[in-house]
């Protein structure tokens, strides 16, 4: 191309080496090329000034049948789907990966939660099982008392044991010892310790019994419906519940003693150290005022309700020390010198024991027992 003069319109000189097709208009040329296709626009309007060319690149446009523009469309359109599919699967990554450690923390603050709360029923089974130990004690305590004042036994030991842990009452009368040894102190404590953490806890139809199991202590039982339950609802517990406390008769007064001296002589069950007896042991027994187990004697239950001519599976029994009793001015019987038969009205036959002082006589049925024959 030429252009001539400097003020005047631009004329397009054509020559042999960029013939121009007839075919086109004066507004614009296409041309085509394996680096691409150019399209020569001319705007008229700036024909007098210069010209302008516009390039686009319009393969499948101007050569729709060419093979290298199909084959960069094919592979433009693989790229397209090669990195729709890694984006796909690098969010279904993250995705997962975000859910799985939300599931992994979810699982492991109600694990946790599982614990705090297994940790919780063990210490208040533990708790419960304290407070029934000072309720009972407590109880039992109360009812010796009304013992020595009214020099009576006790008619129900059960129904009053009962009375006092539900109420707080024996005999209708408030018992002030009985002040946070209750049922309704032991449920607002529960309630009190769920609340700290959290924790809902509901203890309904209890029943309450006291009784024993062996000659040494008194089993006080509690059955009831137990629920421990999350405020999150994330874990719960529910479930009978039966608590059981011990508590040794050693703390107590032999109720026969006190009623039959009048409450001159006060003897505590304490359990014997002798396995067996010989003359030396046997007066040793006596005169500490130790006890043994006995089938064929009260239990501690029994001597509180005044049941002293009765057998039991959890009998004991002591010797009388008649030197004590006649210290104390106490008038003295000639009979078998076994508690439970020396402080009733019966009187089988007895013997005194060979080696042994004047007083120290025994029934015959007592006599193998304690490893003694008459003399």
């Amino acid at each position: 191309m030429e252009y001539r003069g400097s003020n005047t319109h631009m004329e397009l000189i054509k020559n042999q080496k960029i013939d121009a097709p007839p075919r086109l208009k004066s507004h614009g040329l296409k041309r085509c090329s394996i680096f691409g296709c150019k399209k020569f626009l001319f705007k008229k309007k700036f024909l007098h000034r210069s010209l302008s060319l516009q390039t686009n690149f319009l393969c499948s446009k101007c050569r729709p049948h060419s093979k290298e523009c199909g084959f960069r469309e094919t592979l433009r359109h693989k790229k397209g789907v090669f990195f729709l599919a890694i984006t796909m699967v690098i969010i279904t990554l993250l995705m997962t990966s975000y859910t799985l450690h939300t599931k992994i923390q979810e699982r492991k603050v109600v694990q946790k939660r599982v614990e705090t709360m297994n940790s919780f029923v063990n210490s208040i089974q533990q708790d419960i099982e304290r407070k029934l130990f000072i309720a009972g004690f407590r109880s039992i305590f109360t009812l010796e008392n009304k013992l020595i004042q009214t020099g009576a036994y006790i008619e129900n030991v059960n129904a009053s044991f009962q009375e006092m842990f539900f109420n707080g009452t024996l005999d209708s009368q408030d018992q002030p010892i009985m002040v946070g040894a209750t049922l309704t102190d032991l449920t607002n404590d529960l309630l009190l310790a769920g609340e700290k953490i959290n924790i809902n806890v509901t203890a309904t139809y209890p029943n309450l019994n006291i009784d024993q199991i062996d000659p040494w202590g008194l089993h006080i039982t509690l059955d009831t419906q137990f629920s421990v339950t999350d405020n999150n609802n994330l874990s719960s517990w529910n479930a009978p519940l039966t608590i059981t406390s011990v508590i040794p008769i050693s703390y107590f007064d032999d109720p026969l003693y006190t009623i039959k001296t009048g409450g001159i002589v006060i003897v505590k069950f304490n359990q014997t150290i002798y396995s067996s007896f010989n003359s030396t042991s046997l007066l040793n027994h006596t005169i500490t005022q130790l006890y043994k187990s006995s089938t064929q004697a009260p239990s501690f239950i029994d001597r509180l309700e005044g049941k002293i001519d009765v057998n039991s599976t959890n009998g004991i029994e002591s010797l009388v020390d008649i030197q004590n009793l006649q210290s104390k001015g106490i008038e003295i019987e000639q009979k078998s010198i076994v508690d439970h038969i020396y402080f009733s009205s019966a009187n089988p036959s007895f013997c005194h024991v060979s080696g042994m002082p004047s007083w120290f006589n025994l029934d015959n049925a007592s006599l193998g027992s304690y490893n003694s024959t008459c003399g």
